[in-house]
């Protein structure tokens, strides 16, 4: 593992870094994994699909509807 040579974002417990290699750095607790930015760009985007279903998951269904915007249709 590489000296840090840039925190990038960090909390208690978990903390993204860079290191003299140019490799990014993902430490959470105890476990560190190095990897390429490309390989980083991915771990992000899969995460943040994640965040995205979770939070649908946890969206209450009772959203107010304003009748205004709907576009109806007649039917003929």
């Amino acid at each position: 593992m590489g000296q840090i040579t840039k925190y990038l974002s960090h909390d208690e417990i978990c903390a993204v870094y860079t290191c003299l290699e140019g490799h990014i750095h993902v430490r959470f607790r105890s476990l560190d994994i190095t990897m390429e930015p490309e390989e980083f760009s991915q771990l992000t985007s899969v995460l943040f699909d994640a965040i995205k279903i979770l939070r649908k998951a946890n969206k209450p269904n009772n959203e107010e509807i304003n009748l205004e915007d709907l576009e109806v249709l007649p039917k003929v």
